[in-house]
């Protein structure tokens, strides 16, 4: 069956089975059985043979005596039925949710049943989460009401519904450190009055109602994931927001819909531009996914990001034609030239030690620039090195999708002697 052969693949399983050395050793670590990844894939709800029963048992309760008195990681996914003939639990997850009170983190995923059904059906109540810190629910019909008042511990909430639709009787704002939610939410205002202290937000780039001359402001948010490319992109978000502590900023593409290629141009740009200006942080790290972006545009975003260290951009998806990372956008990373891009002479982010660029869509390209843009990161040539005041890349990393590297030939092989020096090189041709 699926579920014993997930559990018996797992890598505290596959130590333990290689000799009586790392068995010993595998044993004597109960924190790595106290990893449960299950995907719930038989339907119970049917008569099974004794042995199956058995088989299904055998490697769970493992994990569950070897893993002692260890916080638990449980990712739980439901595709077919938990439930027996009479309506109750399998006993296999009835064992498991016997474990409630050793959960830290829990993640449960399922698009029929909802996690409330299943701790119904579990013989142990009231329920208990006494050191539950983070909860994943990704389904928009699971139901937060089981973890009211039983889970004191909780910092990380992940749930697949609107913020306002969270209970009333839900006591633990002020404690949450991460919040990630799918759905519009049109007073972000009270979010952060509910949620004084969050480190970590997760939103949709789109709001569907909402006052625009109402700008929300949180002193410690340090960390914003925002979700783009709704199947109906509405109102930005970004008008709403000043964010003056922000040290993070992920820009990801959203993840209920699969990807369509060559997505239409980026529509919320003026006002994220305007997000930036109001908000005046320190950004050390920006990364965009499979955002359909100009490399005008992107330059632009630098340009107002001046203490930024890591950059990441990931063009998996995106036609050649809708590429932000052109040559004329690496030649204005260069540490000292100007470029068509970039007439100033100052440097952009000159703070910048770390530079990822994946999966880029361009089908052909200058490597040249690619070279002594990279070149110019490590040691700037005299005299602009004192007055740009560059740091030195440190990482440098640029995969193209379409590329062979007989197009490119070995013109990266003269940055072999960067790569000795300490620079941590990667360029790779997947085409």
């Amino acid at each position: 069956m699926d579920t014993s052969r997930a559990l018996r693949s797992k890598p505290a399983m596959v130590i333990s089975a290689v000799c009586s050395r790392w068995r010993r050793n595998a044993l004597s670590m109960p924190v790595i059985w106290s990893r449960i990844s299950l995907q719930w894939k038989m339907d119970a709800s049917r008569d099974y043979r004794k042995d199956e029963h058995t088989e299904v048992f055998f490697p769970l309760s493992n994990f569950l005596n070897r893993s002692q008195q260890c916080l638990m990681t449980v990712n739980l996914v439901v595709y077919g039925s938990p439930f027996l003939k009479q309506g109750v639990l399998h006993p296999l997850l009835e064992q498991l949710f016997g474990q409630m009170v050793h959960w830290q983190d829990f993640s449960f995923d399922s698009g029929d049943y909802d996690v409330k059904a299943l701790l119904n059906c579990h013989g142990i109540q009231p329920f208990s989460f006494p050191v539950l810190s983070k909860l994943c629910l990704t389904w928009d019909e699971d139901d937060l009401n089981p973890f009211i008042d039983t889970a004191p511990n909780l910092q990380s909430l992940t749930w697949g519904y609107d913020f306002e639709g969270i209970p009333n009787e839900f006591s633990y704002y002020s404690q949450l450190f991460y919040l990630d939610f799918l759905p519009n939410y049109p007073d972000i205002d009270s979010l952060f009055e509910r949620c004084p202290n969050l480190f970590s937000l997760r939103i949709p780039e789109s709001w569907r109602d909402y006052n625009p001359q109402i700008i929300a402001c949180s002193s410690k948010l340090e960390i914003l994931t925002v979700r783009h490319g709704e199947h109906a992109p509405e109102n930005s978000v970004y008008p709403l927001l000043r964010l003056p502590s922000l040290k993070a900023l992920h820009l990801e593409i959203f993840k209920l819909r699969k990807h369509v290629k060559g997505r239409k141009s980026w529509r919320h740009f003026n006002p994220f531009i305007a997000f930036v200006q109001r908000s005046s942080f320190q950004l050390t790290t920006f990364s965009v996914q499979q955002l359909s972006i100009s490399d005008v545009n992107l330059v632009d975003i630098l340009v107002h990001l001046p203490t930024l260290q890591n950059l990441t951009v990931d063009e998996l998806g995106i036609l050649p034609k809708c590429s932000s990372i052109s040559s004329g956008f690496i030649e204005s990373l260069h540490g000292y030239r100007t470029s068509s891009l970039r007439p100033q002479e100052a440097a952009i982010v000159p703070r910048m030690r770390s530079l990822r660029l994946l999966n880029v869509a361009a089908i052909t390209f200058d490597d040249l620039t690619v070279v002594e843009m990279v070149q110019s990161r490590w040691i700037p040539a005299r005299p602009h090195d004192v007055e740009m005041k560059v740091d030195c890349l440190r990482v440098f990393t640029m995969t193209f999708l379409s590329r062979s590297e007989a197009e490119a030939g070995d013109i990266y092989s003269s940055l072999a002697p960067i790569e000795r020096d300490g620079m941590m090189i990667v360029v790779q041709m997947l085409g």
